[in-house]
């Protein structure tokens, strides 16, 4: 009987998207980057505002808390919709 070579699997896994926001959050999420990157609908109109937000001190707190939320697993686009 052949062994079959089985190709690696070029999917990404839950827990590599997860990391993935994480670190985009973490090095990125200071230019809104990281809305961007969860994709969706009003997703440029999150990240501009998140971008403009950082002028005003507002936007480190929020990017502060995305971070806790991605690396805890429960990121949302839209902090405030249920």
């Amino acid at each position: 009987m052949e062994k079959q070579k089985t190709k690696p699997s070029t999917k990404t896994t839950g827990r590599t998207k997860s990391i993935t926001l994480f670190l985009t959050c973490l090095f990125l999420g200071w230019l809104g980057l990281d809305k961007l990157y969860k994709g969706g609908k009003t997703a440029w109109k999150l990240a501009l505002t998140k971008f403009l937000l950082m002028f005003v001190g507002v936007g480190e707190i929020w990017n502060i808390y995305d971070i806790i939320c991605a690396a805890m697993g429960k990121y949302k686009l839209n902090p405030l919709k249920k």
